[in-house]
């Protein structure tokens, strides 16, 4: 069953790819006709301490409603986190995480991500709502938590 529930929205992701003879230098364009101006970012935090602080290092989903303005904390329902006192692993496998408001983002990003360029498509996601297609990001700071910061590892657009 959990096969299924990662797999649809990768399914309407193919459904509505673009054709085959669009340029991938043009794949953002594309993406940005077909979808509702938000994204998903897959986030590494730093662990940091400072004034008799100690906090871990960590690993989040964050939903931008409006990803050319997603450069802030998050809401506490626009965060999922996946790793607490570690960096989540996200290449490889098929993975989600559900937000506290109840919609599930379910991702893949393939395992040698990391080795390819910033900006380059390496995996899809989706939720119950619409299909995303996954770029390696290029680490920039997001947000801060505290006087840690929280960098963008891949984006979801």
């Amino acid at each position: 069953m959990l096969f299924f529930a990662l797999l649809a929205p990768l399914l309407q992701l193919a459904i509505a790819a673009p054709a085959a003879d669009v340029a991938a230098s043009n794949i953002n364009d594309v993406l940005g006709k077909r979808g509702d101006g938000s994204g998903v970012h897959l986030v590494n935090c730093d662990g940091f301490s400072g004034e008799g602080t100690i906090l871990p290092k960590s690993s989040h989903v964050v939903f931008c409603q409006n990803d050319g303005n997603c450069n802030f904390q998050p809401s506490g329902d626009n965060i999922c986190t996946m790793g607490q006192n570690f960096w989540f692993q996200w290449e490889g496998q098929a993975q989600a995480c559900t937000f506290s408001s109840g919609a599930r983002f379910s991702w893949f990003v393939n395992g040698d991500a990391q080795s390819q360029p910033n900006f380059q498509h390496v995996g899809d996601g989706g939720n119950q709502f619409r299909a995303y297609a996954g770029f390696k990001d290029d680490k920039h700071t997001m947000f801060s938590l505290g006087n840690g910061q929280c960098h963008s590892i891949y984006y979801f657009v």
